[in-house]
């Protein structure tokens, strides 16, 4: 009866992970789109690449990365860098971009794994601490900046909180403001998708990364928007901004951060709560997986008590990607941070931010 017992539960995992493919997994299995759609394209052309070696001596052999970056804007009025998150790229910005750039300068790049630069396979480390690296290098070297204000998403937050590490150890530059958005900075009380946990998994992963197609993994990601489906065109660059060099191969190793996270959680919000940086965090309030128990927790723990000021304003009608649901409103907030006069009485009731007192 015990080996019945034993076999008839085998059968049970069996049978749940071969559901959970067809039903998860399936859905996004094509072959990679290997040319960039037209919004993609106008996105590479007005970007330029750097080359970044990476500082991590496992990594020592892959030589030169090229890394995407994209600057719009005037370089002499106030510069704003926003770090993407986790699977996309700077293309999440676009909106934000149109929005800010006449009046402010606004950066972005693509860190290793992600959107238009390079993803080296066989063994490459992708490393939070190093992406802070290439950030701080990107501030320093490439673009040259005296200050900035910093704006980052999802796994961009983990890397804008290891930034403040290496921030504080130099003199060069001063970042002015620190924007934080949905993104799983505390993750005992993270929500992870079932995508998420099949590729983390060291079994799992490397089977299900090779299948994984940006296309079909871009509409998915819609689940993570509000209701209103973006335009096709979107779809098609955010998809674009993914398969390239098929991107789908690398998901396994880059969603490792996660473990990096945890590994460094309490260092990097302890960076966050000595941090002389005024800082703000925005949070679309229906996000399924960064949920609100996240941004709760980071500012009744970290900031609300904090010397440094510190605001928080949840965005109704807004999902983990805020930044396509309310764009307007973030451009508000923004420019609020900045000194600017704004109106929030003009935007519809139903979407207006709620500040957290």
């Amino acid at each position: 009866m015990k080996l019945l017992k034993i076999i008839l539960t085998c059968l049970a995992s069996i049978i749940a992970l071969v559901l959970i493919f067809l039903v998860v997994i399936a859905p996004i299995l094509t072959q990679p789109q290997k040319e960039l759609s037209p919004l993609a394209q106008v996105w590479l052309n007005n970007g330029k690449y750097i080359s970044w070696r990476s500082t991590l001596e496992e990594n020592k052999s892959f030589g030169e990365l090229d890394i995407f970056t994209i600057q719009k804007g005037n370089p002499e009025d106030p510069a704003i860098l926003m770090i993407h998150g986790y699977p996309t790229s700077s293309f999440d910005f676009y909106e934000l971009f149109e929005l800010l750039s006449n009046d402010y300068y606004v950066c972005a790049l693509d860190t290793p794994g992600y959107g238009l630069s390079d993803k080296p396979r066989d063994g490459y480390v992708y490393s939070i601490e190093d992406d802070a690296r290439l950030v701080d290098y990107y501030i320093r070297d490439i673009l040259k900046l005296n200050s900035l204000a910093l704006y980052t998403h999802d796994k961009g937050d983990s890397v804008g909180l290891a930034l403040l590490k290496l921030y504080n150890q130099q003199d060069e530059y001063k970042i002015t403001h620190h924007f934080i958005t949905n993104g799983n900075i505390y993750l005992p009380l993270a929500d992870l998708t079932n995508i998420q946990l099949l590729l983390l998994n060291k079994r799992t992963g490397p089977f299900f990364t090779r299948y994984i197609n940006g296309k079909r993994f871009a509409k998915g990601l819609n689940t993570l928007a509000h209701s209103i489906p973006e335009p096709s065109e979107k779809v098609d660059a955010v998809a674009s901004n993914f398969d390239y060099q098929d991107g789908g191969e690398v998901q396994h190793s880059i969603i490792q951060y996660l473990n990096q996270r945890h590994k460094h959680e309490n260092e990097w919000l302890a960076n966050l709560q000595k941090s002389t940086v005024p800082t703000t965090i925005i949070w679309g309030v229906d996000d399924p997986v960064a949920t609100l128990k996240v941004s709760d927790f980071v500012w009744n723990k970290i900031l609300e008590k904090r010397q440094t000021k510190a605001c928080y304003w949840k965005l109704p009608m807004a999902n983990h990607y805020l930044q396509n649901d309310q764009p307007e409103v973030i451009n508000l907030i923004i420019r609020q941070a900045h000194g600017e006069q704004v109106d929030f009485s003009r935007i519809d009731q139903d979407i207006r931010p709620v500040l957290v007192d």
